[in-house]
């Protein structure tokens, strides 16, 4: 039976990639779910608990709700935790960064959205790495993100960057 869409798109393309590229091959279901705390490091006892890290920048855009100024960014960092564990739920947790609106006194991070086709990219090549890392699949290379090599056409703002705050701002790595 099918799923009814969470309304984050997110949450439903993982659910239908894990349910294909994972479920159906090894048998256990994995939950994405969002959690704002994550660090860029695992501490030893996630480590020893089977914890993994993969941290990517991607682009995304963001809308101020006090003042409505839109704009995109090519340097969205995200955090992603993700665990096979011992129960039938395999887990990845997912921390998107903020940006503050530079057009108003809005002091706040603002929560970047994305297309589809970003979110599915990424997505995928997560996939790629749960299989690899959890599974021990042979993946010879992760897809390579097609908006790596477009030019930046504005300079990045440190000061508004959340992940910029939390000195991880365009840190790519995998850690196991």
């Amino acid at each position: 039976m099918p799923r009814a869409p969470s309304g984050n798109i997110w949450i439903d393309i993982f659910h239908d990639l894990q349910m294909t590229e994972l479920e159906q091959s090894y048998g256990k279901t994995w939950v994405l779910q969002f959690r704002y705390d994550l660090e860029d490091s695992l501490t030893q006892e996630h480590r020893y608990n089977g914890w993994k890290i993969s941290q990517t920048t991607i682009h995304g855009s963001f809308t101020c709700p006090g003042c409505q100024h839109f704009w995109n960014s090519g340097r969205v960092s995200l955090i992603f935790h993700y665990c096979l564990g011992r129960t039938r739920r395999a887990t990845v947790l997912l921390r998107p960064f903020g940006q503050m609106c530079r057009d108003c006194d809005n002091n706040s991070f603002i929560k970047p959205t994305f297309r589809e086709e970003t979110v599915e990219r990424v997505l995928e090549n997560l996939i790629l790495k749960i299989k690899k890392n959890c599974y021990g699949e042979y993946i010879a290379t992760i897809r390579p993100d097609r908006n790596r090599n477009l030019p930046r056409t504005k300079p990045h703002e440190r000061d508004l960057c959340e992940a910029c705050d939390s000195g991880v701002c365009n840190k790519e790595s995998d850690v196991a």
